[in-house]
């Protein structure tokens, strides 16, 4: 669970939020959808094809996911069809990331 601003939007009976920052197990959800809005790789070609690559074959919980998460390089956000960065880390980027997403009201919108 990630730590500072935390965001949830509840309207008409659904809950959205960044999964980083809701447990949505703990609410006693029964249904839960989950939709990606967005994309954060990094900004080396080389770097963001191998990443693709790696991530496309391990769960996102996975040690190597995880391991991905922390390579020191520059990161470029991925928005519908706008990018974003570079940023000199991930953390940036993600803050960078939700931070937008909110601003154009993606949370407010139904996750069918």
């Amino acid at each position: 669970m990630s730590k500072g601003k935390r965001r949830i939007v509840i309207k008409d009976g659904v809950i959205t939020g960044f999964s980083d920052e809701v447990d949505f197990n703990s609410l006693g959800i029964t249904e839960i959808a989950r939709k990606r809005v967005s994309h954060i790789r990094p900004t080396n070609w080389l770097m963001r094809q191998c990443f693709r690559i790696l991530r496309s074959l391990v769960d996102d919980k996975s040690k190597v996911a995880e391991w991905t998460r922390h390579w020191e390089c520059s990161w470029t956000v991925y928005i519908d069809d706008k990018t974003y960065g570079p940023f000199n880390s991930r953390q940036e980027a993600i803050k960078f990331e939700k931070e937008e997403i909110y601003q154009q009201g993606k949370l407010h919108k139904s996750i069918s």
